[in-house]
């Protein structure tokens, strides 16, 4: 588990489980919020395939927010407008840094792997079924 992947995993998390981790940490520890969630834009760089010349395809809306457990800091960007799971990613992140409840991310985090693989199978396998052999045709 690598911290620079906790935001992209964990936003793919049940919220469910993610609230009640949250919770749990909340109980326990105090969470100084040092950045109230904020929405911002990022220019998105792509690369063309033709002249290999990199552009900006367009802008997407993110919400990034910091806080503080324990002297340790945490950072989300959460894609879209959702201030909670922002708050609550950097939460994470924050006790990922300061090495508490461990456990407990490293479960959500590979029970969220799990899921996000078995979707990319899934869409790997649709795809698949539509790859047309013109060997044969």
């Amino acid at each position: 588990m690598k911290r620079e992947a906790l935001n992209y995993i964990f936003q793919c998390a049940k919220r469910n489980d993610l609230e009640t981790l949250f919770r749990t940490i909340a109980k326990h520890y105090t969470i100084t919020v040092l950045q109230q969630p904020t929405a911002q834009t990022l220019l998105q760089p792509i690369i063309d395939p033709i002249s290999k010349s990199p552009f900006y395809a367009g802008e997407i809306l993110v919400t990034t927010s910091i806080v503080q457990i324990n002297q340790c800091k945490g950072w989300a960007m959460v894609m879209d407008d959702d201030e909670k799971l922002s708050l609550m990613i950097a939460t994470l992140d924050a006790c990922f840094e300061a090495e508490i409840f461990q456990e407990e991310i490293q479960t959500l985090y590979q029970r969220t792997e799990h899921k996000i693989a078995k979707e990319r199978a899934k869409i790997n396998q649709s795809v698949h079924a539509t790859k047309v052999s013109f060997d044969l045709m």
